[in-house]
């Protein structure tokens, strides 16, 4: 007769319900739902949780396994379940593991996991299982999988490779853009550490290595550029930056980081940098020939000047003997003066050129009148070297800078009448062709070799003439180099044919303008030598006009004195600094002030600004009476508001002539 229970012992029955309760309230927690079958019965006996699982209810009869599989597995898993629970049944094996997808009653999807075993050495053999809702899981990680593939096509439409770095495991990830990055195709792997060295420039390796050694030792950010070597030796530069990550429960370490390509960026920036240099390069040079210039023009001012004032008394002498080798001497001295200026304006204007700071402005030129202005600048020449100039025909209206083309037309003639032969001719003409005009320059000179003609727009280059027996001939080497690059900017071009012994034929070709009245023509129209200024306002005939000089350079002050004394009718006063200058305007009020823009107190605009700010000399005309004759110099001054600006040395002809559009002719 079995013992009775120990009064305190718990009631077996009633403790297996209590087991039972709690596993099922702890599988429900979990959304974790069981299935019991016995060999012999029709269905399963199923948890509550696992009727909630695939919406039954409470009194609901679990069906059948084969009914279970048609009423809820996705119809595209069905007999894939099928099979492999018949295999599992049949095969002897106790377990199953089995993922799938199943429709709930009210149509909705879920992702589940079953667990399925069989005790088969148990008299009523049994099966049993676990099933599993990864539903929320999925759904987790799908919309994970959906971020991280959203970010990695950002990176890679942003040409970001990104990599990964376990610094415990040193387990390494990059993705296919880190290999991209370096030219190489893509792999399952990251570059070991040999392999990243390899693609780096060798300069760049030793810095790279030590400061990336130096961040992941502190853990501190790292960023930096750096270059690679592609496989085809193509140089590209890459940034890099990277941070470490620490797992705030397990204390983990990872570093993650991108790298991108900025070699178009580095390009940019190179050639800016450049650009900048170029630029403070030519703004040096500009400044050193501006100074060149004035400083060259200074004492060329005194030898021109003085050797026109001594050709001037010379010819007042008579024609004796002496008087005749006075007048060539002169004539040698100022022929070398008139020589060295050219030679400093065609290096200023071929610098101008090459820097772009010669303003060109295109409008409708008309060729006849044009060329009818230009010839007659040459006859002195013509004469001189005893060449026959002949003009034929000249149609046409071109697009192109009157002024600048008068100064191509002057070289290529000049070099025609130059280099010719005594008796030669020179012919120029114009034709139409098409959507363009051709200027042709055709000679009987000493004509050119290929080999000469390969070198023909080289500056300095003067193409062996010396060599030839031209060495009596002036010329610097410079104007050829002018003429094309005028014409390049004016939109033309120029070209040649020449026959040693024969001739030169130089084509200009510059696009066809329209037609009729225009500014062009009445800038073609206009003297060559000197733009005319208007007339002092209100200058008494009867009395005689006063004109102030201010210039600390007593040479050119006593050669503009001398010009002056030539003309009874005009009074000359000389002020030596800005300060004083601007007094004795004040006192004289004069009816013309010459001005140096270069003085020892204040500069030219300074005294300009002073003179206009007071309404008595707010109309005087101010002319600007410098050596500095740079395109930048000179528009600068007229846009301050100077009534004209005249570069040392002075033609005399010219400023004598100025005086005469001013005051009128000299009395008797």
């Amino acid at each position: 007769m079995p013992s009775p229970a120990a009064p305190d012992s718990p009631d077996p029955p009633r403790l297996a319900d209590d087991m039972a309760r709690r596993f099922e309230r702890a599988t429900a927690a979990a959304g974790i739902g069981y299935w019991v079958l016995q060999r012999g019965d029709a269905s399963a006996t199923w948890s509550p949780a696992l009727r909630q699982l695939f919406g039954l209810g409470p009194d609901a009869t679990a069906p059948t396994m084969a009914k279970w599989v048609d009423l809820h597995v996705h119809p595209d898993e069905r007999d894939e379940v099928r099979r492999q629970f018949a295999a599992w049944v049949h095969s002897g094996d106790e377990s199953l593991a089995l993922p799938m997808r199943i429709v709930r009653s009210d149509g909705s999807l879920r992702y589940l996991s079953t667990h399925s075993l069989i005790e088969r050495d148990a008299a009523q053999p049994l099966m049993f299982g676990v099933v599993v809702d990864l539903t929320a899981r999925r759904s987790a990680e799908l919309a994970l999988r959906n971020v991280q593939e959203r970010v990695a096509l950002a990176a890679r439409g942003a040409g970001l490779g990104t990599w990964e770095l376990d610094l415990q495991t040193g387990e390494a990830f990059w993705d296919e853009q880190m290999w991209l990055l370096r030219g190489h195709a893509p792999q399952a792997r990251a570059m070991d550490t040999q392999e990243r060295l390899a693609c780096l420039h060798p300069d760049d390796r030793a810095a790279v290595h030590e400061q990336l050694t130096e961040a992941l030792a502190r853990g501190t950010p790292f960023e930096n550029e750096f270059r690679v070597i592609w496989p085809d030796g193509q140089l590209r530069w890459l940034a890099s930056r990277s941070a470490e990550i620490r797992d705030a429960h397990s204390g983990a370490r990872r570093r993650i980081g991108v790298n991108w390509d900025v070699t178009d960026k580095r390009t940019a920036e190179a050639a800016r940098r450049e650009r900048e240099m170029a630029q403070r390069e030519s703004l040096a040079k500009s400044r050193f020939l501006a100074r060149m210039s004035h400083e060259l023009r200074t004492p060329l001012n005194a030898v021109l000047g003085f050797s026109q004032l001594l050709l001037a008394e010379v010819e007042a002498e008579g024609e004796g003997p002496q008087a005749l080798a006075r007048r060539r001497q002169l004539g040698h001295i100022h022929t070398a003066g008139e020589h060295l200026l050219a030679l400093i304006n065609d290096v200023l204007d071929l610098s101008s050129l090459e820097s772009g700071e010669l303003r060109i402005t295109l409008q409708p030129v008309a060729l006849a009148p044009l060329l009818a202005q230009t010839v007659p600048m040459l006859d002195v020449l013509r004469q001189r070297h005893g060449v026959e100039l002949q003009l034929g025909a000249l149609p046409g209206v071109v697009m192109a800078d009157a002024t600048r083309l008068r100064q191509v037309l002057l070289n290529l003639i000049s070099n025609a009448i130059k280099y010719n032969r005594p008796g030669g001719r020179v012919h120029v003409e114009t034709l139409q062709q098409g959507a363009e005009v051709l200027i042709r320059v055709a000679d009987s000179g000493c004509g050119m070799s290929a080999e000469q003609l390969r070198h023909l727009y080289e500056p300095f280059n003067r193409l062996g003439r010396v060599s030839e027996g031209a060495a009596g001939v002036e010329g610097s080497g410079i104007g050829l180099a002018i003429v094309k690059a005028l014409m390049d900017r004016m939109g033309g071009h120029v070209q040649v044919q020449s026959t040693p012994g024969v001739g030169s034929v130089f084509e200009l070709r510059l696009a066809d303008a329209a037609p009729g009245p225009s500014p062009g023509l009445a800038a073609a129209d206009a003297p060559a030598a000197m733009p005319a200024t208007r007339a002092p306002a209100g200058a008494p005939a009867a009395r005689r006009a006063t004109l102030l000089y201010i210039e600390d350079n007593p040479v050119n002050a006593l050669i503009i004195s001398e010009l002056i004394a030539r003309r009874n009718d005009l009074q000359l006063h000389l002020a030596t600094d800005g300060r004083s200058g601007v007094q004795r305007a004040l006192e004289l009020q004069p009816d013309l002030v010459l001005l140096d823009m270069q003085l020892p107190d204040f500069d030219g605009h300074e005294v300009l600004r002073r003179l206009r700010a007071h309404p008595k000399l707010a109309q005087v005309p101010v002319i600007a009476l410098s050596a500095n004759a740079m395109p930048d110099d000179i528009e600068r001054a007229l846009r301050a508001g100077m009534t004209d600006y005249w570069t040392k040395p002075l033609d005399f002809t010219i400023f004598m002539t100025a005086m005469e559009r001013l005051f009128g002719k000299a009395p008797g």
